[in-house]
């Protein structure tokens, strides 16, 4: 299982479909507690809908769903959504992780193409470095043909 793999590597949290309604209520539960530690939530597509997560800030998108345009906008819309308490300014960010030279780069340029039409703007990032010049793709290695979302609060 792709976000059970996840989550155990980095060790945290994770809702899928084979959770009980009394789990995931827990989960979001926690999630949603500004004074809990439950920071941040690995989700198969359970999250795609029906779940309201208002203080999220960023989506990791690890597993994109093979170009499904429809299924990338609503997960852009619900970071998008006003945050409580909040007046100003507010950004949100969503990230989608792809890997070079695999079908999935196909996909990404066509959800790439349907966001921009949509007025959105991306930027490619093919080197991201940690606070000592890292590079972060490459400090960890091992992590397998895993798929998932990832969501984090402040």
């Amino acid at each position: 299982r792709p976000v059970a793999a996840y989550s155990e590597w980095i060790g945290r949290r994770r809702l899928t479909g084979e959770d009980d309604a009394r789990t995931r209520e827990e989960v979001l539960g926690k999630f949603r507690d500004p004074g809990s530690d439950v920071k941040t939530i690995f989700m198969s597509s359970v999250g795609d809908a029906a779940i309201d997560l208002p203080d999220a800030s960023v989506i990791i998108q690890i597993s994109s769903n093979f170009g499904s345009r429809q299924k990338e906008a609503q997960r852009l819309g619900r970071i998008l959504r006003p945050k409580p308490g909040s007046n100003a300014t507010y950004n949100a960010f969503f990230y989608t992780l792809v890997s070079r030279d695999t079908q999935e780069m196909y996909y990404s340029t066509k959800r790439q193409r349907y966001l921009v039409d949509q007025g959105y703007a991306f930027k490619v990032v093919t080197k991201l470095e940690d606070d000592k010049g890292r590079d972060v793709f490459t400090l960890n290695k091992g992590a397998g043909k895993y798929g998932g979302t990832e969501v984090e609060k402040d």
